[in-house]
């Protein structure tokens, strides 16, 4: 067991997030100390616990810290070339190399067989800021591989490297890394791809209650945010998503290479119309789904004749015994959204209408249940702050509830993690 200093990173996000950061450290890890840098990043010092690792909520990915110091303790030459030389030997003289790399070996050596410390490698550089500016990130990452293979006997290999060496430059600080843990589920933790804000496709989706084998649909799924972000927490179920626009699929395709082999097998796109969805009547469970706010997507005027069609096309393709509605409407369109479901008689129970900011703009967020009584008409109610899941910190909570029902991480090695396909 060790002491070593690690680097975790987190999605940018609420005070909550950063304290179940502290709170995992403390409690998982017994972190010695603990260092915010940022919105996003946290240094720690702790014992090397592969097991307690794996089992952390918060974090995106987690490194090895080789070392770090402070940008304004160097002094550099002036000339690139000099000054990308004279880091590149700081960095492969330092003595934080053998505590580094047990480290690194006691996250991987069961990976590559008999679990040698790495031969073939590759340094990614990035460098930012004004005082390091004779320095290119380029220049940083072949000067430190010829360093380092001088220095070590290592061989630099871009493509079957075992090992990644991160050297990140700027005006604050100088830290050389080596990735150890990834999110199992997601290569990144923003998709490529803008749409709905990710954690509010994530409560819609927890609002909609998916159990294992259930069929949900999204059927207007523009860049298919609430179905990657659905399928990555509520991983057994099956998700379907159609859009009328194929270049909004191909965005949908791109963001879904951001997942996890084993993640994209759940879900399926196809091209259709909203009001004519091709899929057999009472063959869903769930529909979530944002709806066009007549902004960016056609028009208020085309939605007085959209969303009554459209709530038409969720009531017969869901069942009966388990069919609901997670929808997504501005404030201007929630009368719109009331009258379509009320038109229907009998067809809809209404159990919440949560308000929210998206943007600058005011939504409504409604959850519906197909309703038995065909003689009662739908009744609404009135508008809340809360959605029966959240407790009193409602939305700032959301992003750290979502953190914790994740796949939890896998190991890196040869720049992937091991398992791509869990």
């Amino acid at each position: 067991m060790c002491d070593q200093e690690f680097l975790l990173t987190t999605a940018t996000g609420s005070a909550d997030l950063h304290k179940l950061v502290v709170k995992e450290l403390d409690e998982q890890l017994q972190a010695s100390y603990v260092e915010r840098c940022g919105q996003a990043r946290f240094f720690f010092r702790c014992s090397c616990d592969p097991q307690c690792f794996k089992s952390l909520c918060a974090p995106e990915k987690v490194y090895v810290v080789v070392f770090r110091m402070s940008t304004n303790t160097l002094s550099l030459e002036s000339d690139g070339f000099a000054a990308e030389t004279q880091l590149a030997n700081l960095i492969a003289s330092h003595d934080g190399w053998p505590s580094a790399l047990s480290a690194w070996q006691t996250f991987v050596c069961n990976i590559d067989g008999d679990g040698k410390k790495p031969r073939r490698f590759r340094v990614t550089g990035k460098r930012a800021g004004q005082s390091t500016s004779q320095l290119s990130s380029n220049g940083i990452s072949e000067a430190v591989g010829e360093a380092m293979m001088d220095k070590h006997g290592w061989v630099v290999d871009l493509h079957s490297f075992e090992v990644d060496v991160i050297v990140h430059f700027n005006d604050d600080m100088l830290v050389v890394m080596l990735p150890v843990l990834e999110r199992a589920s997601m290569l990144h933790s923003t998709f490529e791809c803008p749409g709905l804000e990710q954690s509010v496709a994530w409560a819609m989706a927890k609002s909609a209650e998916v159990k294992p084998g259930e069929v949900v649909l999204d059927p207007m799924c523009g860049s298919g945010i609430i179905l990657l972000e659905a399928a990555q927490s509520w991983r057994e179920a099956c998700y379907l998503g159609f859009d009328v626009d194929a270049s909004q699929l191909e965005r949908s395709a791109t963001n879904m290479r951001l997942l996890s082999h084993s993640i994209r097998a759940k879900i399926s796109l196809a091209q259709a119309d909203v009001t004519r969805i091709p899929l057999p009547s009472q063959s869903v469970d769930a529909v979530i789904c944002d709806l066009p706010f007549g902004k960016q997507w056609g028009s208020e005027e085309e939605n007085e004749l959209l969303y009554p069609l459209a709530v038409s096309e969720f009531a017969r393709v869901l069942r009966p015994e388990s069919g609901r509605v997670v929808l997504l409407t501005n404030q201007s369109n929630s009368e719109r959204l009331v009258q379509a479901l009320q038109a229907q008689k009998g067809m809809w129970e209404v159990t919440c209408r949560r308000r929210l900011t998206l943007g600058n703009m005011e939504a409504v967020m409604f959850l519906a249940r197909l309703s038995g009584d065909e003689a009662k008409v739908a009744q609404i109610p009135r508008e809340s702050m809360r959605l029966p899941w959240e407790d009193s910190r409602g939305r700032a909570k959301w992003q750290s509830l979502r953190a914790m029902v994740r796949l939890p991480m896998q190991p890196v090695f040869c720049g992937r993690k091991v398992d791509r396909k869990t």
